[in-house]
């Protein structure tokens, strides 16, 4: 397997990691997200940033860009790969940018569905990496943003993509409503997390609506129902039992992506709402689908 440097470049974060032998020997780290820079110097930031490898920076090694940084708010606008999207593109190296690095560099195009207007960027390669270490056929790539995304495996493509706004929308009631104000440091509790998860059931059913229940949150610690410090993980359970209710397609497993911390919750929803899964930490998916993109397009 020949050597890399691979650039996951997001709107809030850059991490840069040198690939030898399918293996990262080396990497570094900085806030210094898209969204935080001018677009005119985010080719500065890129090569101070690769010389920060040291010894590992080689100006002859392939360097690939994958996240926001190949958006319109990126180095260079990379497109969208339209779905239904074969496996054999979804790992093709890219867009080659000249004139920013001695090196050969190309940027990696996200995924979308128009006719849903979906778009999908960054997650596509922790999916590229997923179809080789698992052989589900619908994952979800879990966070702030969470793609669920659907393939076909006998005919070797991605079909359906999904965005559910779990995260986001967890932080802004959270962190950014009333609903949070006022709220003590919060704690984690299994018994309020499995609440939150039976009022998505509810939701699932009928008998109850997601934006009334959001707000019911602070009702519940304001009249007592629930300690006002597990709020949160009341929270955490309504939204993530409702995104699991709202995805899965009950009849298989679906293998979800993400922090090691964040999968536990999603874990233990599928077992409150008796529905099979598996798990993928997003950095085994995310690298397994860089070797894959390198080494298709060698």
């Amino acid at each position: 397997m020949s050597d890399y440097i691979a650039v996951d470049w997001g709107s809030s974060n850059f991490r840069a990691m040198r690939i030898r032998h399918g293996e990262v020997v080396r990497s570094v780290a900085s806030p210094k997200g898209v969204a935080r820079a001018p677009r005119e110097a985010l080719g500065e930031i890129l090569r101070e940033e690769l010389a920060r490898l040291g010894d590992e920076y080689d100006t002859r090694t392939p360097v690939i860009l994958c996240g926001m940084i190949g958006s319109n708010i990126g180095i260079i606008d990379a497109g969208y790969q339209s779905l239904p999207l074969s496996f054999k593109a979804l790992t093709a190296r890219g867009v080659v940018l000249e004139g920013v690095l001695p090196n050969p560099l190309t940027v990696r195009p996200g995924i979308c569905s128009r006719a849903e207007h979906e778009i999908c960027r960054g997650e596509e390669m922790q999916l590229a990496g997923a179809l080789t270490l698992c052989d589900a056929r619908v994952f979800a790539a879990v966070g702030t943003h969470s793609k669920w995304i659907t393939v076909d495996r006998a005919l070797q493509n991605v079909v359906s993509l999904r965005t559910i706004m779990t995260g986001e929308l967890y932080d802004l009631v959270l962190n950014h409503s009333v609903v949070g104000r006022g709220l003590p440091e919060q704690r984690p509790d299994d018994g309020r997390f499995q609440d939150g998860v039976e009022t998505a059931i509810a939701i699932a059913r009928g008998s109850a609506e997601l934006v009334s229940e959001l707000f019911r949150c602070r009702g519940r610690y304001i009249l007592g129902e629930i300690d006002a410090a597990c709020a949160s993980s009341w929270l955490s359970g309504l939204l993530i039992g409702h995104e699991i209710l709202s995805g899965h397609p009950r009849g298989e497993a679906v293998c979800f992506i993400g922090a090691a911390p964040l999968l536990r919750h999603y874990q233990q929803a599928c077992k409150l709402l008796d529905l099979p899964c598996l798990t993928l930490e997003a950095e085994a998916a995310l690298l397994a689908g860089l070797n894959k993109v390198f080494n298709d397009a060698v």
